[in-house]
């Protein structure tokens, strides 16, 4: 074979391969929409879990497809109004760490906010979860202020707040009732310093006082309670804490 043919030979076959590439691409594509679609639909017809595990499967056969990162958005989604938290929470996280530029990066921090509470816990319980989702919710007001996403999330983080601020009062008045008044003092300190703001500061205010009188402290005791009436005048907590001035 001489090398004009050769040359020419090489140049069909890489034509014929560059077509083929090309053929597979195209069908990848068609393939990726039609599977995307696909969930899409199942969430219209709410089946959350049906189309986040499909939309697992997506991942894996679509990673470099234009729709994979609407695939990756679509299934946090998904497992979120299936009601799989903890999967939310996951996904949210890695499409943070993966794609830290990405124009919904924004939408993915809020879900990730809203895994963390939805699994909140009462007053009575451990707070971690709350306390991830304050941070979190934070983080996206710090880093997308304008967000649309960030518009409703201050009632959320307020709320958050009281259960934490009731948990420090509940175990500070446990420790009260068992005479351990150095440790309830520093519960309800916490309060007075960490969580002014919500629904426990009264009440923790008038068992500050009341720790630092059983401690002998009364002019700490007086000092709290005089705070306590001065800045909530109509709180019964301040009728009681008369006791102390």
């Amino acid at each position: 074979m001489n090398i004009r043919l050769f040359s020419q030979l090489s140049i069909a076959s890489l034509l014929l391969l560059l077509s083929g590439c090309a053929t597979d691409e195209a069908y990848d594509k068609a393939g990726a929409e039609k599977q995307y679609d696909a969930a899409k639909q199942k969430i219209n017809l709410g089946q959350y879990n049906a189309a986040a595990f499909d939309l697992e499967k997506f991942s894996a056969t679509f990673p470099y497809s234009s729709y994979a990162t609407k695939g990756e958005l679509l299934r946090i989604f998904s497992a979120y109004r299936g009601g799989e938290y903890t999967l939310t929470e996951t996904l949210s996280e890695s499409f943070i760490e993966r794609h830290p530029k990405h124009k919904h990066i924004d939408y993915a921090k809020y879900m990730l906010a809203m895994s963390y509470y939805m699994q909140r816990s009462t007053k009575e319980h451990d707070q971690t979860h709350n306390k991830k989702a304050i941070e979190s919710f934070e983080r996206l007001i710090r880093e997308h202020p304008t967000s649309k996403y960030a518009k409703d999330v201050q009632p959320r983080i307020q709320k958050l707040y009281n259960s934490i601020g009731e948990h420090e009062l509940l175990v500070g008045k446990y420790y009260f009732d068992q005479d351990r008044y150095v440790a309830a003092a520093n519960r309800f300190q916490k309060v007075v310093k960490e969580y002014q703001t919500t629904s426990a500061i009264e009440e923790s205010l008038y068992y500050l006082a009341a720790s630092y009188a059983e401690m002998g402290l009364s002019k700490d005791a007086r000092q709290m309670a005089l705070l306590l009436r001065h800045n909530y005048p109509d709180s019964r907590w301040s009728s009681k804490a008369k006791d102390f001035l």
